[in-house]
């Protein structure tokens, strides 16, 4: 594709060979519907086709024509008009349902798509472009895939009608059709010009439409409220938006110039078609032919000048959004899920996890995470990952977890390859608890299980009491069937950051995997408060390979071992004992953290004490 220029090509009959194969299997229905749809509305038409003509030529008549014989066709014709009309709208309309039905399951596919494809994929940003672009097929009634099989649904009708008026008016003149043919080819043309400029730009478009969007999420999302209020971000963020707005705006000027100035060429093609047209009609009414034959033909003309316009914007459309479900199939056929091997999870037992020479740099990159890191975690180890912000301490637990692949070396679970693991079964062994909590608008049962069957109520209550929740969670008018979050449910709750900490946390309980990491879940909380909890949980999974990260030294001193990262890899290694009498990186950290919790902790007691005063 020369996207430079504006043109594309793709494969548009198996476009839509495929999608008609999937409204098939879907819905067989559509094609009965579309059947009896054809008929009615090929014979509408022509009821107007036939009237002026039966209408005159009783007139025609003079002092022999009948008013009753008039006023009969009239009447006959309003009843069968009324009668095809009624069936026509009706199985025009009755399918819209059902055709969204088929968009939504292409919205399906491509939200499973996304939830199995290879984690990296999450934090590519030219991926992130690529699937802006291929969901364009599905965010719309009018476009993409549904608006293709309205068209389709309807197209039959109207090529139909077309075919009968070219025979009918055929008869009369060649010419007048060679007319409405070139009025015809001018429409596509058009159609097709205009198009392909606008996909030419549709990179941009995209890439517009995304940053228009992300501030619409960001105004319209309750949770970034109390930001915007307290540190006075809404001019920033509304002349940011503006800013991208015009820019969009300037955008859809430029498209809308375009098809307006090849508008003045199709308005000029319509008129010399319309020449033609009536200048053949009155050359035989002055030769002879009838004004009732002369009122038919005109009627004539006229409606299939109307379907040839239409049926000429609908094969436009065709065509044009053809492009955007194209790109929606080659999103879905595109092979990015996870690559793993066949080795199930280990059952039973508890983790080694060993970095053997592991180098890693992320995809477009410059420069290494890792270098060539050697690291073993011993099973049933309480391992603490520290450093300075950036030197990779998530990268590690993404590694081991399999969200990523190494670029160099090999990562051992209890000696066997990672690579060899399915990536469902790996995961399947870790229980981790991210910074970032991430609540479900499922109930607060579901939430803790992370499934919506097959739950076991008796754990889920004992590891909410083993979180601290259980008092929370009896006040909630549902207790565990409460309903999370207010999107889906008027009546659901939000509850405190603490809270989701510790909901997260259960979350990891109740999965019982060979393998837990602590990821600075409890990084927004105070250092003693987050030493608190993270004891606490090691006494919950005693027994068990454990990671901890955490840029609070002081948070990790109860771990067996303590690996210290700066922005090199792996700097210092060992006990928190051995790695002070070192006097390394980690001493200079630990000691600067220490004073630093030492005076905030003895600002803190003189407040308290100057309050009781």
């Amino acid at each position: 594709m020369d996207h430079s220029k504006g043109k594309t090509s793709y494969p548009l009959k198996a476009t839509l060979k495929r999608m008609l194969r999937n409204a098939a299997a879907q819905n067989p229905k559509l094609f009965l519907f579309c059947g009896i749809y054809t008929a009615a509305a090929a014979v509408y038409p022509f009821l107007a086709v036939l009237l002026p003509k039966a209408v005159l030529g009783e007139l025609q008549k003079g002092a022999q024509a009948r008013p009753e014989v008039v006023l009969l066709i009239a009447a006959g014709y309003f009843v069968l008009a009324g009668i095809f009309g009624f069936v026509r709208t009706f199985l025009l309309r009755m399918p819209y349902s059902q055709i969204s039905l088929l968009r939504l399951d292409y919205v399906k596919l491509t939200c499973v798509k996304i939830m199995e494809m290879a984690y990296p994929h999450c934090e590519d940003a030219a991926f992130n472009e690529k699937y802006e672009k291929a969901f364009i097929a599905t965010q719309s009634n009018d476009n993409g895939v549904e608006g293709i099989y309205h068209k389709l649904y309807e197209m039959p009708a109207v090529m139909l009608v077309i075919l009968c008026l070219s025979v009918f008016i055929g008869r009369l003149s060649i010419p007048v059709l060679l007319g409405l043919a070139l009025n015809l080819a001018a429409i596509v043309w058009i159609g097709r010009r205009s198009h392909n400029f606008r996909y030419g730009k549709k990179e941009q478009e995209a890439r517009q439409r995304r940053r228009v969007g992300y501030y619409n999420r960001v105004t319209a999302d309750f949770s970034y409220g109390k930001d915007i209020r307290m540190y006075g971000m809404k001019d920033r963020i509304l002349e940011n938006a503006s800013e991208e707005i015009r820019v969009y705006r300037k955008l859809n000027r430029l498209l809308a110039g375009k098809e307006y100035h090849l508008g003045f060429l199709g308005l000029a093609v319509v008129l010399l078609s319309d020449i033609l047209t009536y200048g053949t009609l009155i050359n035989r009414t002055v030769n002879g032919m009838s004004i009732a034959d002369f009122s038919m033909y005109l009627t004539a003309v006229l409606t299939l000048s109307a379907y040839l316009k239409e049926a000429a914007e609908k094969l436009s459309f065709v065509v044009n959004e053809g492009q955007y479900v194209h790109e929606l199939y080659q999103f879905l056929d595109t092979d990015m899920g996870e690559k793993g091997g066949n080795h199930r999870a280990i059952q039973g037992d508890t983790l080694e996890i060993v970095f053997d020479d592991v180098s890693f740099r992320y995809p477009g990159a410059e420069k290494d995470i890792f270098r060539h890191l050697n690291l073993t975690i011993h099973k049933g180890e309480r391992l603490a990952v520290v450093g300075v912000n950036g030197a990779g301490k998530t990268t590690l637990v993404s590694l081991m977890m399999g969200l990523y692949d190494v670029t160099e070396g090999e990562i051992r679970i209890n000696g066997i390859p990672i690579a060899e693991f399915d990536k469902k079964e790996l995961y399947s062994m870790f229980s981790a608890v991210f910074q970032d909590v991430n609540i479900l608008a499922f109930t607060l049962r579901e939430n803790v299980a992370g499934c919506l069957e097959g739950i076991d109520d008796n754990r889920v209550t004992a590891v909410l009491e083993q979180v601290g929740l259980t008092e929370a969670v009896n006040a909630l008018p549902k207790k565990t069937e409460q309903m999370m979050l207010k999107v889906i449910e008027e009546d659901g709750v939000l509850l405190s950051g603490g809270q989701n900490q510790k909901l997260s946390i259960a979350r990891a309980l109740y999965k019982d995997a060979n393998m837990v990491i602590m990821d600075e879940p409890t990084a927004a909380l105070d250092p003693l408060a987050e030493a608190e909890i993270y004891e606490n949980f090691s006494a919950l999974v005693k027994g068990k390979t454990a990671v901890y990260i955490s840029h609070r030294l002081a948070s990790t001193r109860f771990c067996d071992h303590i690996a210290f990262f700066d922005g090199e890899g792996l700097k210092e290694y060992g006990t928190h004992e051995e790695l002070m009498a070192r006097r390394g990186r980690y001493y200079e950290m630990f000691t600067v953290q220490g004073k630093y919790y030492t005076q905030a902790a003895e600002s803190v007691s003189e407040e308290e004490e100057s309050s009781h005063e």
